[in-house]
């Protein structure tokens, strides 16, 4: 299957938008069981196989993993075209980073709201419209805003990994060492997927206790939450609790993610992206 270098940049916002909600929902659904383990750990919730609770809130994931990546793909697209003056200009590899960066924090706050009802649902049961609907009949308007701000910071370094890092990687290992793509891929997927990783993990842990705890018993905001985390567990092991199950889920993410794009752009598009393409 052909592959098409750079999409975001030869692709209109809306082509983008479209782009990364089919990769991004592909990618959670051959990824949930990863994501409900994680934020099981990550709650002190017990380890389970059970395939009705691994798949629980997988409409949710999916739409937030779709349009989350779709948001990200259409911003960052046009933050690199911004950057460079235009799609027919070199991009440096700190640009296009940099244009990953900012697009990621442009989709925290529907990626927050999605994943507020993914792990409401995963703890409470309920349906896609019901959860909500539940949430703001009991706590107000203002409880689809909570965890908001991790989720930002969040996704800013999460889509500098995938959007940035992998990508430059990759051709790096290609246009200055002449090795494969493939590799280039892997290494940066694994090397940025950890690293981002840990970097954003705190904010992960922080937003997925607030989200599971929205009476506020037990966690208030991001600072109070990450203090008592710390003081509980008497370690900041505990704000890494999941680590493992997140740090190899982004990784396999990132090298899903930078294949479908780069393979579904040839297929979806195939004027702009197919063999011969301009």
């Amino acid at each position: 299957m052909d592959a098409c270098e750079d999409p975001l940049r030869k692709l209109s916002a809306h082509q983008n938008l479209v782009l990364g909600v089919t990769a991004g929902s592909v990618d959670q659904l051959l990824l949930q069981p990863m994501l409900y383990w994680k934020n099981s750990l990550q709650q002190g919730l017990p380890f389970t196989m059970n395939p009705k609770l691994l798949y629980r809130g997988t409409a949710a994931s999916m739409g937030n993993m779709g349009f989350t990546t779709g948001q990200q793909f259409l911003t960052a697209g046009v933050f690199q075209n911004f950057l460079t003056g235009g799609a027919g200009q070199e991009m440096t590899y700190g640009q296009e980073v940099a244009a990953a960066w900012m697009g990621g924090a442009a989709s925290g706050p529907l990626c927050g709201f999605m994943e507020l009802i993914m792990i409401q649902q995963q703890r409470f049961g309920g349906s896609l419209w019901g959860t909500p609907a539940r949430l703001v009949r009991e706590r107000g308007l203002s409880v689809l805003l909570r965890g908001g701000l991790c989720t930002v910071g969040r996704e800013s370094i999460y889509a500098a990994g995938y959007l940035g890092i992998v990508p430059v990687t990759q051709k790096l290992f290609t246009d200055t060492y002449g090795l494969s793509p493939h590799l280039g891929s892997f290494v940066g997927a694994t090397v940025g997927g950890l690293a981002c990783a840990a970097l954003s993990q705190p904010l992960d842990t922080a937003k997925t206790c607030m989200q599971g705890d929205v009476e506020r018993k037990k966690y208030t905001n991001a600072f109070q939450t990450l203090k008592t985390l710390h003081v509980e567990y008497g370690s900041v092991k505990a704000l890494y609790r999941g680590y493992w199950w997140r740090g190899a889920n982004i990784v396999v993410e990132f090298i899903l993610l930078d294949w479908l794009s780069k393979r579904l752009a040839p297929i979806m598009y195939p004027k702009l992206c197919g063999p011969g393409a301009s």
